[in-house]
């Protein structure tokens, strides 16, 4: 009875301590509106540092409080404010530019921001800092399969392969600075497919361009994507724990070395349990990456810079299927597959990469590089699965006893599949870059490259399945090979930038010849930019791309390697526009970009999943078209959000075939991304991102004539997250903790990725759609330290 006192004076004591302190959120920024790291921030209390992302915590006196902010890319400020007793102020503080000057051959000093005009208009940056790609709602912890959406098109949760304006996921480039990035091949799915190259944890930078790029990108049909890394003397330390993925990240300097080191764990076994086809998925994924870089300077300038780059990607997936069901048709009249299954299915790919740049700058007009590169992949695929299929029609009327139940059976059938697949694949490469600033004012330079490549694959196929399907069996598909193919490439560029007030001209020409095809081809392009006012750019490209074939595109779908094929080629022109204005007191930037794509020497392809199958010959000319447009900025201070939307048609023309669809002939898609906070604490927020688009066209297999005569249902998806950041004062060991729920697919809907063809007793076949990931919620922490 003595102790209710006790409680009530500690009680009362503590809440008048509280009553006079505050809690201050601050939030440093440059003038542009982007998050500076770092800062150095003094108070009366103290000195303090903010986090990766310019964010602090600051427990003060309550009342009046001076604060001082400086910052190495701003000018210092000193300012007052004033604290609440018992409550967090929210304080967003810009710091005035300051100009640095480095090297006069560097592109850019500072990270481009989302909402500025680009200084490399050719080359957008993406609609967000990098710092914030981590908090986005994602199944997988990599950039590419947040591209749906920045303007690529993806109607697959489970893959990071992406479309750009009509073209197939091999059409695309990505680049880690200068050095261009391959992955595996093998995958038959997206859950079979692992990670995305980029590591958001590691990245400073990420451009991405959807088409009309310069010259020194290299040979492929439809975008690239390219990406720096972190190169901090700041100590960084990263760790993200979730229910799919963890992650861990290093970046910092040490001995004049800056070191970005980072590795990822991606388990979907927890995801896979929401599929249809139910069985005991053991699907693991490891990727790991090291990014070393060292500078020798002379009269404080960079003379001697050596990049070093290592990443590795283990994949094991293993599947041991069990049943299935899938229901479709329409409200009067739908049908129901039973699936039953015994097997399993093993697919290791272990691949890594390891490139060498060397950059010498004999003086401040002239840099010189030399890059090695070499990529290794062995992929295996092992493959003993029997199943067996009923089929059978639902009653539908609302009224029966017997709603929703198989009523009549239409039909029985069973499936063996056998594969021993073995992929070895071996490339390496060596070349030189080269770029002058022949004007004295720095305004024209002249930019060159060579390269020569090796290329190496063994492919040894045995495979085959058998159908026992409506009163007969059959070999549905038989394939023994054993193929090797070595190959050489020779290929350069040379590029003259021209640079006036309002103008700048891109005009370059790419040559590229394979020792297999015995083929040369001279690409010219041309950009064009006009600036008639600080807030907006008119752009123009023009020029001819051509993708000389890879393993990919040489492999028919008989397996078969066909060294012979040439190349497939395009002529595109693309006008665009970016305009950045102010509405509602906040910075906004609209892009719009309309192209036109002639094609001619297409290798037909059909989708199966994420798998692309070739026909094995060039014998297809098309088109695409269509509009792209997106409008991001930040509708809430600090934080970035965007609408888009893209018009797409593309057709071909197989030989002596009529006009028909392209299997990537996407007719409309429509994405965005929405961040909100907490008015009253914005250390609480929500991002919403939706997707919605056409359906693809579909068709029955192997038929050239009828691959895409039918078209999927759209494609509709919504994703929710919420989080809470926890700020921790200087001096602790941790300086932040990030902790996110993500809820995807939030309204349950149910899409599809592809079909599977069965019969019934009467002859007619079926197409049965095989859905993706249901509703399914995430929970991650990151925390920094």
């Amino acid at each position: 009875m003595h102790y209710a006192p006790r409680r009530w004076f500690w009680a009362m004591l503590l809440s008048s301590l509280w009553a006079q302190t505050g809690r201050l959120f601050l939030k440093v920024v440059s003038s542009e509106n982007r998050p500076m790291p770092y800062a150095r921030v003094e108070t009366s209390e103290g000195t303090y540092t903010t986090d990766s992302a310019g964010r602090l915590l600051l427990t003060l006196p309550a009342g009046r409080a001076r604060l001082r902010i400086s910052h190495i890319e701003g000018y210092p400020l000193e300012t007052e404010v004033w604290v609440q007793a018992g409550a967090t102020t929210p304080l967003t503080l810009s710091l005035r530019a300051r100009e640095v000057r480095t090297d006069t051959l560097t592109i850019q000093s500072e990270k481009a921001k989302p909402t500025d005009l680009s200084e490399r208009p050719f080359l957008q940056p993406i609609p967000i800092r990098t710092e914030a790609l981590p908090t986005m709602p994602s199944l997988k912890p990599d950039l590419e399969s947040r591209l749906v959406l920045m303007g690529a098109h993806s109607t697959n949760e489970f893959s990071s392969q992406y479309r750009v304006r009509g073209g197939n996921f091999d059409e695309n480039l990505v680049y880690a600075g200068d050095v261009e990035i391959y992955r595996p091949f093998s995958a038959r799915s997206g859950q079979q497919e692992g990670l995305g190259f980029v590591n958001p944890l590691l990245i400073e930078e990420a451009f991405f361009s959807t088409g009309g790029f310069e010259a020194r990108y290299g040979d492929k049909l439809s975008s690239v994507l390219q990406i720096t890394y972190k190169r901090r003397a700041q100590p960084q330390r990263i760790v993200e724990l979730g229910l799919l993925s963890q992650s861990i990240a290093f970046i910092g300097k040490k001995g004049g070395v800056y070191y970005a080191v980072g590795g990822r764990r991606f388990a979907i076994g927890y995801l896979l349990n929401t599929l249809p086809v139910k069985g005991q998925y053991r699907p693991v994924f490891y990727d790991g990456q090291a990014y070393l870089s060292w500078s020798r300077f002379r009269e404080d300038q960079e003379k001697w810079r050596i990049d070093f780059l290592t990443t590795g990607l283990l994949n094991r997936y293993r599947l041991f299927p069990q049943s299935g069901e899938a229901t479709f048709g329409l409200v009067n009249f739908a049908l129901r597959v039973n699936l039953y299954f015994a097997g399993a299915e093993l697919l290791r790919y272990n691949t890594g990469q390891t490139a060498l740049t060397l950059t010498h700058r004999p003086s401040a007009r002239l840099r010189l590089s030399l890059i090695g590169s070499f990529f290794q992949s062995l992929e295996d695929e092992l493959i003993d699965t029997e199943g067996a299929y009923l089929l059978g029609e639902v009653q539908t009327s609302l009224g029966s006893s017997l709603y929703n139940e198989v009523v009549v059976l239409r039909g029985a059938g069973s499936q063996i599949r056998h594969a021993r697949n073995y992929l070895d694949i071996s490339t390496g490469y060596l070349a030189h870059q080269g770029e002058w600033a022949w004007d004295p004012n720095l305004r024209h330079r002249l930019l060159w490259g060579v390269r020569g490549q090796y290329e190496s694959f063994r492919d040894r196929v045995y495979e085959w399945s058998a159908i026992d399907s409506a009163d007969y069996v059959r070999l549905d598909e038989r394939y023994f090979w054993d193929q090797r193919l070595m190959n050489r490439r020779l290929m350069g560029f040379v590029q003259q930038s021209f640079r006036w007030s309002r103008w700048r001209i891109e005009a370059g020409l790419r040559a590229h010849f394979a020792g297999n095809n015995r083929q040369l081809l001279l690409t010219p392009r041309l950009q064009v930019l006009y600036q008639p006012a600080p807030r907006l750019q008119y752009r123009f490209g023009a020029g001819f791309y051509a993708q000389p074939p890879f393993y990919r595109e040489l492999r028919a779908i008989d397996y078969r390697l066909i060294p012979t094929l040439r190349a497939q080629q395009s002529f595109q022109v693309v006008s665009g526009v970016d305009y950045t204005f102010t509405l509602w007191g906040r910075p906004l930037k609209y892009f719009a970009e309309a192209y036109y794509k002639y094609l001619w020497d297409l290798v037909p392809y059909e989708i199966e999943n994420v798998r692309l199958r070739y026909y094995g010959a060039n014998l297809a000319r098309g088109y695409a078209y269509g509009l792209d447009m997106r409008l991001n900025g930040e509708f809430l201070s600090g934080t970035d959000s965007w609408f888009s939307l893209s018009l797409l048609r593309t057709r071909e023309k197989p030989g002596e075939l009529p006009w028909m669809r392209r299997p990537s002939d996407q007719r409309i898609s429509f994405a965005f991304y929405f961040q909100d906070e907490l008015p009253t604490n914005p250390l609480y927020k929500v991002n919403i991102q939706f997707v919605f688009a056409s359906g693809m066209p579909f068709g029955v297999p192997r038929q050239l004539e009828r691959r895409t005569v039918f078209q999927m249902p759209f494609y509709n998806r919504v994703d929710l997250g919420l989080s809470r950041v926890i700020l921790f004062s200087e001096g602790r060991w941790m300086r932040s903790l990030w902790v996110g729920i993500d809820v995807f697919n939030l309204f349950q809907r149910y899409n599809v990725v592809s079909y599977q063809w069965i019969a019934d007793v009467y002859g007619v076949r079926w197409a049965v759609p095989n859905y993706l990931s249901a509703r399914l919620v995430n929970v991650r922490v990151i925390g920094e330290f």
